[in-house]
């Protein structure tokens, strides 16, 4: 593994301990309620002893570190990195919900073992979270009028990533799905989801305008190959669900489902929507293996890596007009998340 790769690693495993802490602090003050706020810890992974297995922290380590490689303070930063953090799973609680997942980060996800109001209880309050943690940025000397800036950034983030989430539902009832319409969906769901971390380092450190202009295309292009390789993985790795294609379960219209629904047969096609439009009990894994093989036949896993490896070029092209040692570590951060595996 190259050094910076190595670098960045060692840089995620010390802010997720940093990061976990502050979490803890948040969520631990008050008064607890039973089925709330230990449903927050094991959203989470909070309850897990194994850091390793708790969640990458990975949008909030990129906000510090933006924040620190631009000279700003990342303690200045802490309450976005929390708030970004306690956004992701929000959202992960509310997915899983409404994609009926019954098994996240190889566990049973969030409303399986709370029961479904619960779960929906604990997904609300998660989102309350995410603005007090914010609120915490005057506490550590933002001003109010960069605090605002702060807090409108997570409104903009969650407007994009809602809008996302809604196309991609509704894409799940569509007879035609394009590349172009997937390309839409995951910069609305994962692209500014991605971005806003790493702007709002930039913010916090008092970058200027162009260098945020940049980051901002970055991660709008970093996002969509996150995804696309996640579409991947959950064909060959496997997502953390226990079995391999989940997604196809799911019925979810990824990048390989309109890759290849493009160019198959109108029969294929035909079939190929059939099995996507079943329902999870009524999909055998003999459906799943017939998908896979028209994948394969299609050489939809290859052109998914071609558009990930295209999107990274992309990416680490807006990062010209970037700092030097911002610059190395975000290139580091791409090339890592091109190749994950999990």
């Amino acid at each position: 593994m190259p050094a910076a790769e190595l670098e960045l690693l060692r840089e995620v495993a010390k802010q997720s301990r940093l990061i976990d802490r502050a979490l803890k602090r948040l969520i631990c003050r008050g008064v607890q309620v039973p089925n709330l706020h230990e449903g927050l810890e094991y959203a989470l992974g909070l309850d897990i002893p194994d850091q390793a297995r708790r969640g990458k922290r990975l949008r909030p380590t990129l906000c510090l570190m933006t924040c620190e490689a631009l000279g700003g303070n990342p303690k200045q930063a802490m309450p976005f990195a929390l708030a970004i953090e306690l956004m992701h799973n929000f959202c992960l609680i509310h997915d899983d919900i409404e994609d009926g997942d019954r098994v996240r980060r190889d566990r049973p996800s969030v409303w399986v073992k709370y029961g479904l109001a619960h779960g929906i209880n604990i997904g609300d309050y998660m989102l309350t979270q995410v603005f007090l943690a914010l609120m915490d940025s005057l506490e550590v000397g933002l001003s109010p009028k960069l605090t605002l800036r702060l807090v409108r950034l997570m409104a903009e983030t969650l407007d994009h990533t809602h809008i996302g989430q809604a196309m991609d539902i509704s894409a799940r009832s569509t007879t035609s799905f394009s590349v172009a319409d997937y390309m839409k969906l995951v910069t609305e769901k994962t692209g500014y989801y991605l971005a806003a971390p790493i702007l709002a380092g930039a913010v916090i450190a008092r970058a200027k305008a162009p260098v945020q202009q940049a980051l901002v295309r970055f991660g709008k292009c970093i996002g969509p190959m996150f995804q696309i390789i996640d579409d991947i993985i959950d064909l060959t790795e496997g997502k953390g669900r226990l079995e391999i294609g989940a997604d196809i379960r799911e019925g979810k219209r990824s990048f390989l489902v309109a890759y290849a629904s493009g160019r198959c047969t109108p029969n294929e096609r035909k079939r190929l929507l059939s099995i996507l439009n079943k329902s999870r009990d009524q999909t055998s894994k003999d459906h799943i293996a017939w998908v896979i093989r028209l994948f394969k036949k299609y050489d939809a896993i290859e052109a998914g890596r071609r558009m990930s490896q295209e999107l990274l070029r992309k990416g680490k092209k807006h990062l010209e007009r970037v700092p030097p040692k911002l610059r190395r570590k975000l290139v580091a951060t791409a090339d890592f998340l091109s190749t994950r595996t999990r």
